[in-house]
């Protein structure tokens, strides 16, 4: 992967992670996203962890966002399928699957790391997205600290700032954190007047603020994109305090806790829940999507309902 390059260059390296960023990578120059590649991974990707979404076309309505079977479905036609229709697959955790993509992904972080001076961090991963040309990304945050790489197509993305409770409750970003709800999110048109837009082409790469909401809209052409995500001692230990807060509003009815990452109070809460999992005293109801399309590429959407017993 020698022939890998990051440009962090047009940047102040400290505004990293702290706003939202868009420089150039040669990613998209890679044999390892021809269409002949991409055809061989969906072939031999394991089904489990490969999920299609289908998808609408209100950025309001993101129970438009619906799982499609697609276990029984060949590389050539889940492609062609992607091509004409609405909706978008995720390859999940790429990185454990094809040692070419652990390899490049561990090479992109050493780039970076190399360019900002602090930026150390503990373990990263990633997913391929492959999307139609009209598809849309849903209003959303996630829990772990992640970017874009752009490959294919045009989209546009929207973030929005991070941490800020007009556009992201605390306590729902602490049920993400704890997987007990989706990342998707209410959303509303007047969020977008204090939003950082990018219009991404191939070559191109975004970064924003951990955990800060986005959504995207696809503009042209079947999109390819490699997300990565990456975890610091920062971003872990955001997680374990939202997480700790959240067992502690859920179990002990406790409210108005503070969202202050470091201190004394903080290592109190992350030990005290520490020590209630290893106790068992949290179960949890893990969010599950079940399919309710299955993929079909003659469909005008790419997508066709999911008749019983169907797979």
């Amino acid at each position: 992967m020698s022939s890998v390059c990051v440009q962090l260059a047009d940047f102040n390296p400290a505004d990293f992670g702290q706003r939202p960023l868009l420089a150039r990578h040669n990613l998209h120059d890679l044999d390892l996203f021809s269409e002949a590649a991409i055809v061989d991974l969906l072939d031999r990707f394991p089904r489990e962890h490969l999920y299609a979404w289908a998808t609408g076309r209100d950025h309001a309505r993101p129970e438009h966002n619906r799982l499609a079977a697609q276990r029984d479905v060949g590389g050539a036609t889940l492609l062609r399928a992607v091509k004409n229709g609405r909706f978008w697959v995720n390859l999940t955790r790429i990185d454990r699957v094809d040692t070419e993509y652990r390899k490049l992904i561990d090479r992109i972080y050493e780039q970076l790391a190399a360019q900002t001076p602090g930026f150390e961090p503990l373990s990263c991963q990633g997913a391929l997205l492959i999307s139609s040309p009209q598809s849309i990304t849903y209003y959303h945050a996630d829990a772990p600290a992640n970017m874009l790489w752009h490959i294919r197509g045009r989209k546009r993305i929207w973030i929005y700032p991070a941490l800020d409770e007009r556009y992201l409750k605390r306590e729902v970003l602490e049920d993400i954190f704890a997987g007990v709800r989706h990342e998707y999110l209410p959303y509303d048109e007047s969020f977008d007047k204090d939003a950082i837009r990018f219009d991404i082409e191939p070559g191109q790469w975004a970064a924003w603020p951990h955990n800060a909401p986005h959504r995207v809209s696809n503009l042209e052409g079947l999109n390819i994109s490699l997300a990565t995500e990456h975890f610091t001692p920062a971003t872990v230990r955001r997680e374990r305090l939202y997480a700790a807060n959240r067992f502690l509003r859920a179990r002990l009815r406790l409210r108005n806790l503070s969202g202050r990452e470091v201190g004394a109070a903080a290592a109190t809460k992350i030990g005290m829940h520490r020590i209630a999992r290893r106790l068992g005293l949290e179960p949890l109801q893990l969010k599950r999507y079940v399919p309710v399309l299955k993929v079909d590429a003659d469909a005008p959407d790419g997508v066709t309902g999911l008749s019983a017993g169907g797979s």
